[in-house]
């Protein structure tokens, strides 16, 4: 491919990628996602100097943070710029998508070749499940850059920065964590097996240097339990990962040959697909990480069996799948309503600071946010102790509404809004505020 062609071709691609997730930024003037609510208070906090207290949920006595505190210092950062965090939450995303998108044509071009990375990158930056994510103001995101990157350096033999970037993605995400150095053992594993190529030394290398740029974290901060998320069906897997891309990397198989660059881009796949089939922690999740491979193998089987001497079906190509992620994306609203917003923001005004207020675990991050105010469970942070008690305790509670209850967690408040509606009876309390969607009522002893 000419080189003036492959490099319209990559800004094609990643106007793609930006465009496809920031037209949603400016349909509303809050973020998509709903746990984007959980990580800007945690960021507010961290800009108030709270780094080790989490005093914004589990009241009345919050808790410790174990979330990986890089993504929320970042943010912190960014705080001081002035621009509200909602804001930050809308128009990052945008950006963050097609740095992950120029990051895997960087990874594809090095172990395969420049025209499959840019198949592989225009296949990524239309694949649902990337969307989903790319979407979302979050700590994964900003892993999939991180993750990738390192790849990269490991591939180049360089250990020092492949470690360094695997000390980042451990003060990241956790499950990324998982990914990162799942993918590595076992690309060295049969690289060894098959290949007789011995990666063990860079291995270890990488993984002593990553976990001491984090020990400072890590070593306080393991999850008391592993959440489960539950395992989705096989046909889940095209849905999300785009029917497209999914034969297309089927195709890819039948093209590769017994080399390295086979063991590294089977490495990745393999791994995660027996990741996302795992009986213990968010499976689903890795699914997300699965794309990245599965579009890498889609470029080389569209590359190998009908691109190779015919560029111009590239364009064609990408006029339909432009329009198709223009289709998929529009789909997607904010989990708030402006009501339920004008309903977080009352309380906010209104009750005294210390208040504990008890709702349904999806809106405790967004009233948690608007209000803040301490949610009995403020939700997303799965390592957190008495997370299943306080779950039980909930569902209990808009059962029976015991008063044990309200004087276990100190309740002052009862949220009764979209969620609640769907499970609970109005609870019997006083009304203080009310409209069609929302209402809060007065419970303190």
């Amino acid at each position: 491919m000419q080189l003036g062609l492959r490099h319209l071709s990559l800004v094609l691609i990643l106007l793609l990628s930006f465009t496809l997730v920031f037209q949603n930024a400016v349909k509303s003037d809050l973020p998509l996602s709903w746990d984007v609510w959980y990580h800007l208070r945690i960021s507010r906090q961290f800009n108030q100097g709270e780094f080790l207290w989490d005093s914004g949920s589990f009241g009345p006595e919050g808790r410790p943070h174990t979330y990986p505190p890089l993504f929320h210092s970042m943010t912190a950062v960014l705080f001081r710029t002035g621009i509200p965090p909602e804001t930050l939450a809308r128009v990052l995303p945008a950006f963050l998508f097609v740095i992950s998108v120029y990051v895997l044509y960087i990874l594809v071009r090095e172990v395969f070749s420049e025209s499959i990375a840019l198949l592989s990158c225009f296949l990524a930056s239309v694949s649902p499940i990337l969307l989903d994510r790319g979407m979302s103001y979050t700590p994964e995101v900003v892993s999939f850059i991180f993750i990738n990157l390192g790849l990269v350096a490991f591939w180049q033999g360089k250990w020092k920065t492949a470690g360094f970037l695997g000390g980042l993605i451990l003060l990241t995400h956790g499950i990324s964590s998982v990914t990162f150095f799942s993918v590595l053992f076992f690309y060295c594993f049969f690289s060894f097996l098959l290949l007789k190529k011995n990666y063990w030394k860079l291995f270890f290398q990488v993984l002593i240097i990553s976990f001491l740029v984090s020990s400072f974290w890590i070593f306080r901060a393991f999850t008391s339990h592993l959440p489960y998320g539950g395992m989705h069906v096989l046909s889940y897997y095209p849905q999300k990962l785009g029917w497209i891309q999914t034969v297309c990397a089927l195709l890819g198989l039948t093209c590769l040959s017994k080399d390295k660059k086979t063991i590294f881009v089977l490495s990745y796949a393999g791994t995660l697909l027996l990741l996302s089939r795992n009986p213990v922690s968010l499976p689903y999740r890795f699914v997300e990480f699965l794309a990245f491979p599965v579009c890498i193998l889609a470029g080389v089987g569209l590359y190998e069996l009908t691109l190779s001497k015919k560029a111009k079906y590239f364009l064609i190509l990408f006029l339909i799948a432009f329009a198709q992620g223009y289709w998929y994306t529009e789909k997607y609203q904010p989990v708030i309503s402006d009501e339920e917003k004008t309903a977080f923001n009352w309380l906010n005004s209104t009750s005294v600071e210390g208040h504990t207020v008890i709702s349904e675990w999806r809106t405790a991050p967004v009233l948690a946010y608007f209000s803040e105010r301490m949610t009995v469970k403020g939700a997303y942070e799965f390592g957190a102790f008495m997370l299943g008690e306080r779950t039980e305790d909930t569902k209990l509670f808009y059962t029976e509404y015991p008063d044990y209850i309200i004087l276990k967690y100190d309740i002052s408040y009862v949220y009764y809004g979209i969620e609640e509606k769907k499970y609970y009876l109005k609870p019997p309390f006083d009304n203080v505020y009310s409209t069609s969607q929302t209402s809060f009522h007065f419970c303190r002893q």
